[in-house]
């Protein structure tokens, strides 16, 4: 058979990678944008306000995930039934999941705010911001099952102008309308809020463009059989308690920041969005590795898959090395692009460091991450971010006492370090699991 290539498997995943970077990118600028306000309130509200979406998005983030491997698996075996269903399945999800955030709103900041414990101020700029943004739910899940699609059905130009026409338009909007309409954090969230509502509708063209769907062919018994949502909920369920486990760190890390004051809180948002450009990157690299495993399963091709691992591995090393050492001759400019506030710089500056070394830490349980999905195995990912909670829970509780914020920045690096070595391990049983 052939083999796949550095240029076939780069063609795929370069653009991916480019594409979703763009996503750290638009909150990067959302947090420029607030840290060139005379107060670091602003930038405290911005991160907790995008924390608590992460909240709300990552936790139902196997509307994308899962799409991807379903669509992968269909475009492997060349069948359009699958086709069809790989998409209609998770936008049914997607509609009720979107409803009920429309109506528990109120609810969900007030949970969130009262755990996390911000000043009073950070708290009320939150609930502004909040309260517009929430109506992009919606638009949200919609955008994240047609991406899902188009990436699973190796749809790159689609999945790709998409991703970053969306976020550039957040970008210039929230520039626009808090520089030139002095909107504040109002004007972040209607531009994030608008940026969605381009995306639904460029999603909905690209759909109809390439889906192509026979809607008169569309197995409405398949579509609504609950014996097979419950397999589907079953792959979900187990990537939703992943994003738990992962968003439950995440608000560990915004309560012990807000604890130990504003400043901290800002300067650990600003190295946040450094490490999320790292890391959405890895993750680009991660959706070309689900896709080409996704494509072996369904097309029983075990040559396949076993180069997909080696390609991925070793274009990985290369990117973990260029972020490296991109990050270390300019951390210090990336600090001052966010913020002009100096007290934030100097406190960013303190822990800098630790942000070096995230991509030894997570590249491979990243990567690996993706190749699991593909292949709809995500129970040794649920297993796997059960153990790497374990680890930054106990890592926190002992160090964060003794190091403070360093010591919460090595829990991180521990959670991340944890999540690879397990990976590791379990992908011995996955490749048992498929080929055999």
């Amino acid at each position: 058979m052939k083999l796949l290539t550095d240029r076939e498997y780069l063609g795929l995943t370069v653009p991916f990678m480019l594409s979703t970077m763009t996503q750290p990118l638009m909150g990067a600028v959302n947090t420029a944008v607030m840290g060139q306000l005379p107060d670091p309130k602003y930038i405290a509200a911005v991160s907790l306000g995008a924390i608590l979406f992460n909240n709300l998005y990552w936790l139902f983030g196997f509307l994308r995930v899962s799409t991807t491997g379903y669509a992968a698996q269909a475009h492997g075996a060349a069948d359009q039934r699958l086709s069809m269903l790989a998409f209609f399945k998770p936008l049914v999800l997607a509609v009720i999941i979107s409803l009920l955030c429309i109506l528990l709103q109120k609810p969900i900041v007030d949970c969130y705010l009262g755990m996390i414990g911000a000043a009073a101020d950070v708290n009320y700029l939150t609930r502004r911001y909040y309260y517009i943004l929430i109506w992009g739910a919606p638009l949200t899940f919609f955008n994240y099952v047609a991406l899902g699609w188009l990436m699973g059905q190796a749809r790159v130009r689609a999945s790709v102008f998409q991703q970053v026409s969306m976020n550039v338009l957040n970008m210039l909007l929230s520039v626009c309308f808090v520089f030139g309409l002095h909107l504040q954090i109002e004007g972040v969230a209607y531009a994030s809020l608008l940026s969605q509502l381009y995306g639904a509708l460029l999603g909905a063209g690209l759909m109809h463009h390439y889906g192509n769907f026979d809607y008169s062919k569309l197995p409405w018994g398949e579509l609504l059989d609950w014996r097979q949502f419950i397999g589907m909920l079953q792959v979900n369920a187990n990537l939703m308690i992943r994003t738990a486990c992962l968003l439950t760190v995440n608000n560990i890390i915004a309560a012990v920041g807000a604890s130990l004051g504003t400043v901290v809180l800002a300067a650990n948002a600003v190295l946040l969005q450094l490490k999320d450009i790292m890391s959405y990157l890895i993750d680009g690299m991660a959706n070309g590795a689900a896709i080409f495993s996704g494509k072996a399963v369904g097309s029983k091709d075990r040559q396949l898959f076993d180069e997909t691992i080696r390609m991925t591995y070793k274009w990985l090393l290369v990117l973990a090395l260029l972020l490296m050492g991109g990050y270390y001759l300019t951390s210090t400019q990336c600090i001052r692009l966010f913020t002009s506030i100096q007290e934030v710089i100097a406190m960013a500056q303190t822990y800098e460091l630790y942000v070096l070394f995230y991509p030894v830490c997570a590249g491979v349980g990243m990567v690996l991450y993706g190749v699991f999905c593909g292949a709809t195995r995500t129970a040794p990912v649920r297993n796997m971010m059960l153990i790497a909670l374990a680890v930054f829970y106990l890592l926190q509780h002992f160090l964060v006492p003794v190091w403070g914020n360093s010591g919460l920045w090595l829990a991180l690096l521990g959670f991340m370090l944890a999540q690879s070595i397990v990976l590791t391990i379990f992908l011995k049983g996955l490749i048992k699991h498929i080929f055999y």
